[in-house]
């Protein structure tokens, strides 16, 4: 940049910082831009794992309660009494 004299900018030095601040810009707005797509296809797969995963946990669980049923009865009500205990006790302490 040109400085005149008296310490002022022309008119074409502040046309040509002007252009360099677009350009720059330009060049970060593309940069996020191109940053955002790789962390949504990031997310994209490791969602589709997720599910994939989730998937096949459930059909293990089906096939357990299908073997034993009974036992998977039995532990969903231990399971159903310990979150009432729970529950109670905090609703309790809260009332307090």
């Amino acid at each position: 940049m040109n400085a005149t004299t008296n310490g002022e900018n022309t008119a074409a030095d502040t046309a040509e910082v002007k252009e360099h601040l677009r350009a720059a810009g330009g060049a970060a707005a593309n940069a996020a831009r191109a940053r955002a797509a790789q962390a949504q296809e990031w997310a994209r797969n490791n969602a589709s794992r997720a599910q994939d995963w989730a998937r096949s946990q459930l059909g293990d669980v089906q096939q357990r309660i299908e073997a034993q049923p009974y036992k998977a009865a039995a532990l969903a009500l231990g399971i159903g009494l310990l979150a009432g205990v729970l529950l109670t006790t905090l609703a309790s302490r809260r009332s307090d």
